[in-house]
């Protein structure tokens, strides 16, 4: 059985990545040139869950941040093995919540993230 494919575009994830400056929200550090899944991953705050979802907007890039590491290293290792904290600073969200409208703390400081690859900071 070929395995369905719940993750982002290859057009949305460099969007994400262009939109990030091709670094870890979280700590700032450049993932250029380095490996997806080892070296940097992109997040979804609103989880996938388990085998994936078909709720098109955990994909959306409101949804979607660059962390180093995978899920167990560096920022995203800590994002998923901290949870209480990554949601108090928006690396996690709550389904019921709308990511467009819930600020995250990059590394750069609090920012609102849209759909059209935006950021602002709040």
């Amino acid at each position: 059985m070929k395995r369905r494919n719940t993750g982002p575009s290859p057009e949305t994830v460099t969007l994400v990545l262009e939109r990030d400056r091709w670094s870890c929200a979280r700590c700032g550090r450049s993932v250029a040139g380095g490996e997806r899944g080892r070296d940097w991953s992109i997040q979804h705050r609103i989880p996938r869950g388990m085998g994936g979802s078909r709720d098109e907007r955990l994909n959306l890039p409101s949804n979607l941040l660059v962390l180093c590491g995978s899920g167990v290293t560096l920022c995203h290792g800590e994002v998923e093995s901290h949870r209480e904290l990554a949601l108090v600073a928006g690396f996690l969200l709550y389904r019921a919540q709308e990511p467009a409208e819930v600020p995250v703390a990059a590394s750069e400081g609090w920012v609102l993230l849209d759909d059209e690859g935006g950021r602002r900071a709040v």
